[in-house]
């Protein structure tokens, strides 16, 4: 499901940690290549992109589903989440 873990121990924390930033840091800069090319003036990453989806999901996704999708442990953190787009 995720070929970019490849050979990584997924029972060692550590070696995942890493493994998991380095992908995420070489997703970064091909998205802020992307930007570059389409002349967008604003900084793309996977962390725009995660609130980019919190902000335009807003009331459309029921509570529980956007739990799921964030792999929030409690509602509460999603409630709490959301707000922040609310404002």
């Amino acid at each position: 499901m995720f070929p970019d873990l490849g050979e990584t121990n997924l029972n060692d924390k550590k070696a995942l940690l890493s493994r998991t930033q380095s992908v995420n840091r070489n997703i970064n800069r091909t998205l802020q290549r992307v930007a570059d090319n389409l002349k967008i003036n604003k900084k793309l990453s996977m962390h725009i992109a995660r609130h980019t989806f919190g902000n335009i999901s807003g009331d459309r996704i029921p509570i529980q589903m956007l739990q799921k999708l964030y792999r929030h442990s409690s509602v509460t953190t999603t409630i709490n989440y959301q707000a922040n787009f609310m404002k």
